[in-house]
């Protein structure tokens, strides 16, 4: 498979190859998993200056990271924005980390990243360049809703890095529910709502299809291709009223589960003490 890219860096580096590779990598899972992408292009740029003289200051701002451009069907990507995401996070830290996983937080929601080999920062740049070229595609696949192509990008790079064989990421996807809830419970939502909620969606569907119903976890239940196909066509409203009630049902669930499990615990400390309990009665 032939692709062609278009630079504008000062010089040939990792992050132009993070970038190139990630690029290369969604595509190629894309087509694999039946859903045909082809003809597009790839951008790198250092800043958004260009693109905020292309398109103006009312559709790309300083903090842009990437944006998809349908008549040329070309993918722009900002080198700078995902370097300082991954300088901030690696300096930073303060997500959480569970076992083979950390976290990285996107317009309030909870991202698994893998550690890869304890090269932290580089973990970032490629899950932050992996999900922003994926939202990109996403616009290319399902159209210009923010809510369905953030829906896709959750989606697709938690099935591409097979984060449903990590028992621990279902801990972090618990996290998530509650998050979503308050997210869309705010009486003053934030601008970037259509894309937390499109994250909510695709965690919640996830924890579903994997965590409740897949009982091998060593193979996906969900299907990609059938799933993006059914939401295709729903309109975002539609989109957040479906996200709105999935979230209500999981959190209940979760809820439920969390008390039944302090239950057994008390019931198993009980059946421990239990001969002791019986040898002081007897006695």
């Amino acid at each position: 498979m032939n692709f062609r890219y278009y630079y504008i860096v000062m010089s040939e580096d990792k992050l132009a190859d993070i970038i190139k590779n990630s690029f290369e990598e969604a595509i190629e899972y894309f087509n694999k998993n039946g859903i045909k992408v082809e003809g597009l292009k790839l951008t790198i740029l250092e800043s958004p200056e260009l693109l905020i003289q292309k398109y103006g200051k009312d559709k790309i701002n300083e903090n842009t990271g990437g944006t998809y451009d349908p008549g040329a069907k070309e993918i722009y990507i900002i080198k700078n924005h995902i370097k300082n995401f991954a300088d901030k996070v690696s300096k930073s830290m303060n997500e959480s980390s569970i076992g083979n996983l950390f976290t990285i937080s996107r317009n309030e929601v909870l991202w698994p990243v893998y550690k890869n080999d304890n090269d932290i920062e580089k973990a970032i740049a490629k899950a932050d360049a992996e999900s922003i070229l994926i939202h990109e595609i996403g616009h290319h696949i399902v159209g210009s809703g923010d809510w369905k192509t953030s829906f896709v990008e959750f989606l697709v790079y938690f099935y591409k890095n097979e984060l449903y064989k990590y028992p621990e990421v279902y801990k972090i996807m618990e996290r998530n529910t509650k998050k979503c809830k308050k997210i869309y419970t705010r009486k003053n939502p934030p601008s970037y709502l259509p894309y937390s909620l499109g994250y909510c969606f695709a965690n919640d569907l996830i924890y579903a299809y994997e965590y409740i119903l897949n009982k091998n976890k060593e193979s996906p239940k969900l299907n990609i291709k059938d799933m993006i196909e059914k939401f295709k066509h729903f309109s975002e409203e539609d989109g957040i009223k479906i996200t709105k009630m999935v979230n209500t049902l999981l959190k209940d669930y979760i809820n439920i589960k969390s008390m039944l499990n302090i239950k057994a615990n008390m019931l198993s400390c009980l059946l421990e003490k239990l001969p002791n309990i019986m040898d002081n009665i007897n006695s």
